[in-house]
């Protein structure tokens, strides 16, 4: 098992997280998060860190299983794939040399392809190319990155523009089109792959049904206000996409509430579909429909 890892991955709203603490607590496990809003601290609800779930109930007891990669970053600051990568390595190693078993858990494609495939990623950029393409238009920026990568434009999340710029600011700063990057590199590691997923209707309703509950009972609204009040900029919380913008722009006054939960819920379920569309291409992945048979599939694996 000293090279074994395991991924459970799939579109938001599936599951992932309490198969991945069950087969934690049943395979000697430690879960490292691949998601690229839970590594800040702060965005709770709205990134669906729900901790309460790492303590897996037995049949007398609570276990609490260890977890990584979440809350380790400001909301204020810039936290790139290629930061995740080379802290998730680090997790890996830290966690198989401890003889436990990696159980990686999530749903952002890129950041989990940088670990799986070993992706060459762009390098950091610097402040004063960020802090002057910041005072361009999300419009503006995806004009430049056309003219600079034509296949990157065509790929990217047009809507997300801390994406949009990050491309554009790799372009100017390195000299290389942005679609250069992603180069694979043989891992050290043997990776299972599960997914989980549901009838496309089932999860739509699984995704408004688990928005309503995040809105009306957790306090979602009031998370983003209390971000904003510790100084994250609204623009900031734009960009974070998702929750974070809809919520926000709901406090600011722009959209009514029925606005925001419409237009929130559509943009959750696209991001499903992107999700799916990484994944569907990934011949390696093992779709399972139960816990039992990611049981057996773990048990396989780790012979």
């Amino acid at each position: 098992m000293s090279n074994k890892v395991i991924f459970i991955l799939g579109p938001t709203a599936a599951g992932k997280t309490k198969i991945a603490v069950k087969l934690a607590y049943k395979f000697n496990g430690e879960i490292i998060s691949v998601d690229s809003r839970q590594v800040y601290k702060g965005m709770d609800i709205g990134t669906g860190k729900d901790l309460d779930e790492y303590k897996y109930q037995g049949a007398r007891y609570k276990v609490q299983i260890p977890y990584h990669l979440i809350d380790v970053a400001s909301p204020k600051s810039q936290f790139t794939a290629g930061k995740y990568q080379r802290m998730a390595n680090k997790a890996i190693r830290d966690v198989i040399n401890r003889g436990k078993m990696p159980v990686i858990c999530g749903g952002s494609p890129f950041y989990i392809y940088s670990v799986v495939d070993g992706l060459v990623l762009p390098p950091k950029t610097s402040e004063s190319s960020r802090k002057k393409l910041n005072k361009l238009t999300l419009k503006q920026l995806l004009v430049k990155l056309k003219k600079l990568d034509a296949k990157a434009y065509n790929q990217i999340d047009k809507k997300n523009r801390r994406r949009v710029q990050r491309a554009v600011e790799v372009c100017l700063e390195t000299g290389k089109k942005f679609s250069f990057f992603g180069e694979k590199k043989k891992q050290d590691y043997d990776f299972l792959l599960l997914g989980i997923n549901w009838p496309k209707e089932e999860l739509k309703k699984r995704i408004t049904e688990r928005l309503k509950e995040r809105i009306e009972k957790e306090g979602m609204i009031q998370e983003v206000k209390r971000l904003h009040k510790r100084g994250v900029s609204w623009k900031r919380l734009d960009d974070f996409g998702l929750e974070y913008r809809w919520v926000s722009r709901y406090l600011q006054r722009k959209i009514s509430y029925d606005e925001m939960f419409e237009k929130l819920n559509n943009d959750i379920n696209n991001f499903s579909k992107r999700q799916m569309t990484w994944f569907k291409r990934d011949k390696r992945i093992r779709w399972v429909k139960d816990l039992k048979r990611a049981e057996r599939l773990v048990k396989k694996f780790i012979v």
